[in-house]
């Protein structure tokens, strides 16, 4: 048989293959689908909504004109790192300090529809507690003075009064009414409020809006719309404040130094004052003479400038011990305008930023992170410049101190020379003199540092407060349930497909033509089971009779040209329907005018004389074993031209019986009587009579079941056809649908669709 037709492109076979899978187990994935419509539904319908809320910043970094004078040093800004500054947002430290001005520790939920939602400001009653943090309870209001309180960790059930302190082990907590009670039922969690900022912390992120753009974008996601808005503007008003704390430490440092000093030396003062006017009121003496006040002038300007000269000194002892220990260098401060210029000022600023900014990182990175390992280099870096530029500045305060001290030991002498009352009385007037310049001095400093502190302004500012939102941004409900959908139908397919791997039956004939290389002599469709298994007679119209009438054509081509046709029917197992479809051959056989004969030699298992309901007393074992005449097993059935011989009684040795030179002779002798003689074989998987019986027939029909049959019993079909030599073999595939069989639309699409109808009975 030309099997050309058959095959297609291996592309086509393909295709047809993935729509047959999936129109075989449409129910299989529409279940699928179904399914995971539904659970996404579920999930998109019960999970929480989130909101949205942005507030925007502008970060200044402007280059500063930084000059000589202590004013323009506080007030100057320096440039920022936009990349810092979002660490600095995101930080701990700043969440903690916008939850401390909204509220993100207490949680109180209801229930509507199935579905938790959460009350925020809502709440008809406020949670205070101590202990038992973290811990979800349930609360029920009775009346307007008690309410129940459940713990179902903890196993606790109680009415309690409003107000009253609820103290066991686990827990340390009282409730307070502040509202009319809607709902049954609340539920309420209470977080650590020493925790606050890292738990709002994971719901804050900055962008910058762009890659040049010095703006950063403060984004806060909660499930209450309300909070996200007022917690994004807390944050980035935290993050201003914080910034202009940063810039007021020093100043507010300067202040208490210069205050402390303002003390020592307004006592000094009044002491000069009091032993001068003692001096003047003893001695009588009031005024100079043009030499000594000449002298005690000069003295006098010499001790200021060496005064300044000592505090520049013990300043600059004092900031290079901290820096060599590495101790306090963020509160370090530069009172006096000779030590802060330009290049010790812009150093000590620089160090304490980079201090700063590397604290706040610290609070969510290790030390690894590449911003702290930066930070960490420049701090190390700085600390070498500012000891090597407080050396170099101490050596130069050493030489103008030893000047001064020269300078003033020549004036001494020069007024030493002075008479006695004239020289206490100058020596008086100069520490007089002295005290009231450091205090004059001291003044003016704090005068310009209290302006600096009240001036200072951060360099940031807000641009865009955050709005409430209106809409959450998640979940994307629609989106859920679409790929959810999606997703069940490509599991579905997937999970169809791995099942048409696995399963190893076969089903079309594309199963069988795939592997092996024998012809189809036809495929039958489904016969339903009743008591009448002569469809072809009892319907001779029918798709079924068509199928056989199919098959007879085939098998007139493999006729050999002596007289009598000699067809052997066979399969692997039982049930695959070899009986039946001998039954229906023989019949469509007999319906030609051919005299067909039917054997069933099946002995093991015998069931063809209950299809034609005739006795099995006598047949092929009585026939072989020599107990019975040819003539007197033969027997008659009620269609004209066919006749059968059943399998009679069960031998003990059916393989001998068949395998006898008798069954030759017999099948000699019925050649010359009947011109078609149909065998009905053992299952040749199970003995291997069948096999024998094969030689001795002109055509060999191999029965394979459509998703019955075993794609593996192929192997056996082909060891048949190659290593046991047998001739004209052919498969017929059976029990296939309907609508596979090629015989549901009308033979060659032309007859009408009632030609193949089941006749109405």
């Amino acid at each position: 048989m030309d099997h050309s037709t058959l095959h297609t492109s291996e592309d086509e076979i393909d295709i047809k293959h993935i729509i047959r899978t999936i129109f075989h187990y449409k129910y299989m994935i529409l279940f699928f689908m179904l399914s995971f419509l539904l659970g996404s539904a579920y999930y998109a319908y019960f999970k929480q909504d989130i909101y949205k809320a942005s507030a925007t910043v502008e970060v200044g970094v402007e280059n500063s004109r930084r000059g000589n004078d202590i004013l323009s040093l506080a007030t100057a800004p320096s440039i920022d790192n936009s990349d810092t500054e979002k660490e600095i947002i995101r930080s701990r430290f700043l969440s903690q300090k916008a939850a401390q001005k909204v509220d993100v520790v207490h949680h109180y939920y209801v229930t509507e529809f199935y579905k938790e939602r959460e009350l925020y400001k809502e709440s008809p009653f406020q949670v205070g507690m101590l202990k038992g943090y973290g811990e979800s309870f349930e609360f029920y209001p009775i009346d307007d003075k008690n309410y129940r309180l459940v713990s179902q960790k903890h196993g606790y059930d109680k009415v309690l009064k409003y107000g009253e302190e609820v103290v066991s082990s686990f827990f340390h907590l009282n409730i307070l009414k502040v509202g009319n009670p809607k709902f049954q039922k609340y539920r309420f969690v209470v977080f650590d409020p020493q925790k606050a900022g890292a738990l709002a912390r994971g719901h804050v992120s900055v962008e910058q809006l762009s890659k040049y753009s010095t703006i950063l974008q403060i984004n806060y996601e909660d499930t209450v719309a309300l909070r996200a808005q007022e917690f994004s503007n807390a944050l980035a008003q935290a993050y201003l404040e914080q910034n202009i704390e940063k810039k007021t430490q020093e100043a507010t440092r300067k202040l208490a130094f210069i205050d402390k000093q303002l003390k020592l030396i307004t006592q000094n003062l009044k002491g000069s004052a009091i032993k001068l006017e003692e001096f003047k009121r003893n001695s009588n003496t009031v005024n100079l003479s043009s030499k000594a006040e000449n002298i005690i002038r000069q003295m006098s300007e010499q001790e200021s400038k060496l005064a300044e000269i000592s505090m520049e000194k013990k300043m600059l002892t004092t900031l290079y011990a901290r820096v060599k220990a590495g101790k306090n260098l963020a509160s370090l401060a530069l009172v006096n305008s000779a030590i802060s210029q330009q290049a010790l000022g812009n150093m000590v600023k620089e160090l304490q930023e980079a201090i700063l900014k590397k604290k706040l990182l610290r609070e969510d990175y290790t030390e690894m992170y590449p911003e702290v390992v930066k930070l960490r280099r420049t701090i190390s870096q700085l600390k070498k410049l500012i000891i090597s530029t407080i050396r170099n500045l101490k050596k130069s305060i050493q030489e103008r101190e030893t000047l001064f001290q020269n300078s003033i030991v020549k004036l001494q002498k020069e007024l030493n020379k002075l008479p006695a009352d004239e020289r206490m009385f100058g020596q008086l007037q100069r520490k007089f003199i002295v005290n009231e310049k450091i205090y004059s001095y001291l003044l003016e400093k704090r005068s310009e540092t209290a302006i600096v502190k009240a001036s200072t302004v951060s360099k940031n500012r807000v641009l865009d407060s955050a709005l409430k939102p209106t809409s959450p941004i998640k979940p994307k409900r629609k989106l859920i349930v679409l790929i959810g959908t999606i997703l069940g139908l490509i599991l579905g397919i997937m999970f169809a497909f791995l099942r048409a791997f696995l399963d190893d039956r076969i089903k079309t004939e594309e199963d069988i033509i795939t592997q092996t290389n024998l012809a189809i002599l036809g495929t039958i469709p489904h016969i339903e089971k009743d008591a009448n298994t002569l469809k072809v007679f009892l319907s001779p119209k029918s798709a079924l009779a068509e199928s056989f009438r199919h098959l007879r054509t085939n098998l007139q081509f493999m006729q050999r040209e002596h007289h009598s046709h000699t067809i052997a029917i066979t399969s692997t197992i039982g049930g695959e329907g070899k009986t039946t479809v001998g039954m229906n051959l023989a019949g469509i056989m007999s319906m030609t005018g051919k005299r067909t004969i039917l054997l069933n030699l099946d002995m093991r298992k015998p069931t063809l004389h209950t299809k034609f309901g005739i006795n099995n007393l006598q047949g092929m074992s009585t026939l072989l074993s020599k107990h019975a005449k040819l003539s007197d097993v033969i027997q008659n059935t009620e269609y004209e031209n066919l006749d059968i011989i059943t399998s009679g009684p069960v031998p003990p040795n059916p393989s001998e019986l068949i395998q006898s030179p008798l069954m030759k002779k017999v099948l000699e002798k019925l050649s010359e009587a009947y011109e078609v003689i149909i065998i009905d074989t053992p299952p040749i998987g199970l003995v291997t009579d069948a096999r024998s019986l094969m030689h001795l027939s002109d055509t060999s029909i191999y029965v394979l079941r459509a998703n019955y049959s075993k794609k593996e019993f192929l192997r056996n079909i082909e060891k048949l056809s190659e290593y046991h030599e047998i001739d004209n073999l052919g498969v017929v595939l059976n029990d296939i649908p309907f609508a596979k069989s090629g015989y549901g639309y009308g033979y060659g699409y032309g007859y009408g669709y009632g030609y193949y109808e089941e006749d109405k009975k």
